[in-house]
């Protein structure tokens, strides 16, 4: 295996995980119904987002601008209020 085309395949996993996120957040902002219809999304998320990243991603709920857990450090917090307050809507 091309560890190039390894590499490709998570950088494209992320960016689908990141297209996905933005889709669900206009649903759960524009939407009556949508924070609890995405609800399951956002797990199904965090699930990929796991398989790709590690057990220590918190992506969708964290405030990352890619599913990207590389820069850890950089990270700003999760935005969990947010978000938890959004699901219980």
């Amino acid at each position: 295996m091309n560890p190039g085309n390894h590499k490709s395949a998570i950088e494209e996993k992320r960016a689908l995980l990141t297209r996905v996120r933005v889709v669900v957040e206009h649903y759960e902002q524009h939407s009556t119904s949508g924070a609890r219809i995405m609800r399951g999304v956002r797990y199904d998320l965090a699930v990929r987002a796991t398989d790709v990243n590690g057990d220590a991603c918190l992506f969708p709920a964290c405030g990352c601008a890619r599913a990207d857990c590389a820069a850890r450090p950089s990270c700003p917090p999760p935005a969990l209020p947010r978000w938890i307050g959004r699901a219980g809507r």
